[in-house]
């Protein structure tokens, strides 16, 4: 399920980072359920936690003409993911959004020189939606800075190598919503100079097995996001830069679309 809280098209000096206190109300019953999943996850044979530092959307807010969008972050935890928006995401209706993790997660479309969409085929080993298609994508981490844009430039350095000027271009998009998880999505839309062929020779198999790739045509992208393997946030990745090829009517027609094969707007 798949809620879209906002479309535009911000590029590196159109986003606005502030860093607040985190608003996440601390419920005992809250806190005993984090330290459970915790524990148990950690129980488990092959499993390797790492309660790394990640960044909480508090809130956003988008400029009356549309051309800024401002953020305010706070910090959180790896933990406090785990054990309410991956293992709980129920909490959010009995004890209020508040006690979420809500960790900003950076998603991209990647086009590749070409003319394809590439996403990945995650592996079994993944912590959540294992063998589904994704985005090559991660969460925004305190280190970097609040800069949206780098966070994913480091993704895309991390699961496909990469670097520099072979990332020619990255503009977010969109927010949205993997109601599945209750966690806040930053949908982007990044062009490479490399050929699709260069890139997956690149991909590293810890985390993705195989690419996915989706001819950059109106037919192909709505084709795709029917796929029942594709993850709610790879379905928005490819709507949402098919928004900004095809166009608004397009767009709200196979969003229409989606809608009736069951997601919510």
């Amino acid at each position: 399920m798949l809620k879209l809280h906002r479309t535009g098209d911000w590029g590196e000096g159109d986003v606005d980072v502030q860093w607040v206190r985190s608003g996440r109300a601390v419920v005992p019953e809250v806190e005993a359920l984090i330290e459970r999943a915790w524990a148990d996850a950690a129980a488990k044979p092959g499993m390797h936690l790492f309660d790394g530092p990640m960044c909480r959307m508090e809130r956003w807010e988008v400029s009356p003409d549309g051309t800024r969008l401002e953020l305010a972050l706070s910090h959180t935890s790896y933990k406090v993911f785990w054990g309410t928006n991956l293992s709980h995401p129920h909490l959010a209706e009995r004890h209020g959004p508040s006690v979420m993790a809500n960790p900003v997660g950076v998603s991209p479309a990647l086009e590749t020189a070409d003319g394809y969409l590439l996403l990945g085929r995650r592996s079994g080993s993944v912590a959540y939606y294992p063998n589904r298609v994704h985005p090559f994508a991660g969460a925004l981490e305190p280190d970097d800075g609040g800069d949206l844009f780098a966070a994913v430039r480091r993704e895309l350095d991390e699961e496909l190598s990469l670097r520099g000027d072979e990332v020619a271009e990255v503009r977010c998009t969109g927010i949205v919503e993997d109601e599945n998880l209750r966690q806040p999505e930053l949908i982007f839309r990044a062009r490479s100079t490399l050929t699709r062929g260069e890139i997956e020779w690149r991909l590293d198999p810890v985390e993705h097995h195989d690419t996915y790739p989706v001819r950059a045509t109106a037919g192909d992208v709505e084709h795709a996001i029917v796929d029942p393997l594709l993850t709610p946030v790879a379905v928005a990745s490819l709507l949402l830069w098919g928004r900004r090829r095809f166009g608004d009517a397009w767009f709200d027609l196979t969003w229409e679309r989606r809608v009736k094969a069951g997601f919510t707007r």
